[in-house]
């Protein structure tokens, strides 16, 4: 901002004027350029009591209101929360599992295990941290009686789940489906405005937002405008990282692998309009000569940890998988 006659009573048309011969014409030469007012006082013959008055003003209007480093780090702490995904070997590829204000993307072939991943994550969110979920469905995958199972088998020794309990703990749940990206953004925006309120009413104490699948609602309109479709797919990425950052959530989504028109190695569908988007990448495959259950977790984009790095892990254990 330009400094201006008037912009506070010690600063006249006078002392703008030998501010200006000094170098100082902004706000922010005044801030930052001016190392010792007292000397500034010295060389433009302006009273020391008004620079500091044009001072006080500056910092006062236009500028951020200060805040300890401490208190930033002691919010950013309160504020991160670490959800376990329900299998050990895909917690440490993931650094501890999903943290808070982070998008993990979860990419694979068709029965890749992409959607049992995800109902891993709500059940463990719900049985052990107590937190909300919402599950946005595209894919009409979602189970109840998977959700129930993942508990039964997660529940501490000697302990059983009641009737009364898992009800309890489905209700956390919050499950949507959706059948078009425009459903996706409307509630996406319903949760947003939730949120918003003081005390959120349909999302109480909400850590887990799961899309599953992204690629399955945008498909159906890549073959028109391709710029009207990126750009759908850029807001996307923005909303879900705004849900991520603003409102501390660890955001969970699933994608296709598509092949390349030559043949080359398979990469998660979307584009170059997503791929900078998510935070945490993982690859589902199966290994090499792998047979059952069994599925290997490629980690190919991490702000944490050196990649590529993979883990074995089965499907229908919560153990990781232990090749013979």
């Amino acid at each position: 901002m330009t400094l201006q006659a008037g912009l506070c009573t010690a600063l006249t048309s006078s002392a703008l004027d030998k501010l200006r011969a000094h170098g100082v014409k902004t706000a922010t030469d005044f801030i930052v350029k001016v190392k010792d007012i007292e000397v500034l006082s010295q060389e433009t013959l302006i009273p020391y009591k008004d620079l500091c008055s044009i001072q006080r003003v500056l910092l006062a209007e236009h500028s951020a209101y200060p805040t300890l480093a401490s208190c930033l780090y002691e919010k950013a702490i309160a504020s991160l929360m670490i959800l376990s995904t329900g299998c050990q070997s895909l917690d440490d590829l993931l650094d501890g599992g999903l943290y808070t204000g982070e998008l993990t993307e979860l990419a694979g072939d068709s029965v890749s295990g992409k959607t049992k991943i995800c109902l891993w994550c709500a059940a463990m969110t719900v049985l052990v941290g107590d937190h909300s979920v919402v599950y946005i469905d595209s894919s009409s995958s979602f189970s109840a009686g998977y959700l129930k199972d993942i508990m039964s088998k997660n529940i501490g020794p000697g302990q059983s789940l009641s009737d009364d309990l898992i009800r309890s703990k489905l209700q956390k749940v919050k499950y949507t489906q959706v059948f078009d990206i425009y459903d996706l953004f409307s509630a996406l925006d319903a949760i947003m405005t939730d949120l918003n309120q003081q005390t959120p009413v349909k999302y109480p104490d909400l850590k887990l937002l799961i899309v599953d699948s992204l690629a399955s609602l945008i498909y159906p309109i890549m073959g028109g405008n391709i710029s009207f479709c990126q750009g759908l797919i850029c807001q996307l990425g923005l909303k879900l990282k705004q849900l991520a950052t603003h409102y501390s959530l660890a955001v969970l989504v699933t994608n296709y692998l598509t092949s390349s028109f030559n043949g080359g190695k398979k990469k998660p569908a979307l584009g170059k309009a997503w791929s900078h988007v998510p935070h945490m990448r993982v690859i589902l495959q199966k290994p090499v000569g792998g047979q059952g259950p069994s599925r290997e977790a490629v980690l190919v984009k991490s702000n944490r940890q050196q990649t590529p790095k993979s883990a074995l892990f089965s499907l229908d254990k919560d153990e990781p998988y232990e090749p013979g």
